[in-house]
């Protein structure tokens, strides 16, 4: 057993790859780190990216290659695959031969003609909510061992930590924003109507119903123009 192979070698790496994930300043940053971080932690991974849940559709980011992005169409296409089942039924997936692997016949047989003999596929969940999957692939055949899952599952409970995180942040920062705009739309209104606070909001709403616009975005329109006619 090799030192990173120990509970202590293995927890000083998830100490690591948390810190790195949970310090980057953005959202995106974020998940790139994620992505970097399972590259350099967990054994046998070739490529990696991550498959978040939205809305109910999945969509791949942060992938560290063109090759993960083309694998994870092949998931999402034939709905069906490590990543999908992740999400979907357990808290990982593993296949080691993907040219005899008859769990997703369609899907694995794509994947070993586009180059991937193995997959690890890990569920990202926080608080009874899943977010998605942490995907692994390698090009070689038998490259995800037990000590692969072993350091695979603490990590992926780290990256939802991270990822949800840095998603509230998001969300945070976009109401703010959202707040911001539609207040400067509402004053622009006020000003130019000679109406009160109330009306003016109730002017947004009306064109927002009329146009099927979210109500920032015509906020941010309404802002835009008047920017546009001070200049």
């Amino acid at each position: 057993m090799t030192e990173s192979q120990t509970p202590t070698g293995i927890a000083a790496l998830m100490a690591e790859a948390a810190v790195s994930m949970q310090t980057e300043p953005d959202y995106d940053a974020t998940l790139e780190a994620i992505v970097r971080e399972a590259q350099k932690s967990i054994p046998g991974t070739d490529e990696a990216g991550l498959s978040l849940l939205s809305s109910g559709k999945i969509t791949t980011a942060a992938p560290s290659s063109p090759l993960v992005e083309k694998i994870d169409c092949f998931q999402y296409e034939f709905e069906e695959g490590p990543c999908v089942d992740a999400i979907l039924e357990a808290d990982y997936f593993r296949t080691n031969d993907m040219a005899a692997e008859s769990r997703w016949p369609r899907f694995s047989e794509a994947a070993f003609s586009a180059g991937v003999q193995s997959m690890l596929a890990f569920r990202l969940f926080i608080d009874g909510q899943t977010l998605g999957a942490l995907n692994l692939y390698s090009r070689h055949r038998d490259a995800f061992d037990d000590e692969a899952v072993i350091t695979g599952r603490p990590f992926a409970a780290h990256a939802a930590i991270a990822l949800a995180h840095s998603r509230e942040k998001l969300q945070l920062l976009d109401a703010l924003d959202s707040r911001d705009v539609i207040g400067m739309a509402k004053g622009i209104l006020m000003q130019r109507f000679q109406i009160d606070d109330e009306r003016a909001f109730q002017l947004l709403v009306s064109i927002s119903q009329r146009s099927q616009d979210k109500l920032r975005a015509v906020a941010s329109k309404i802002v835009t123009e008047a920017r546009s006619a001070a200049r």
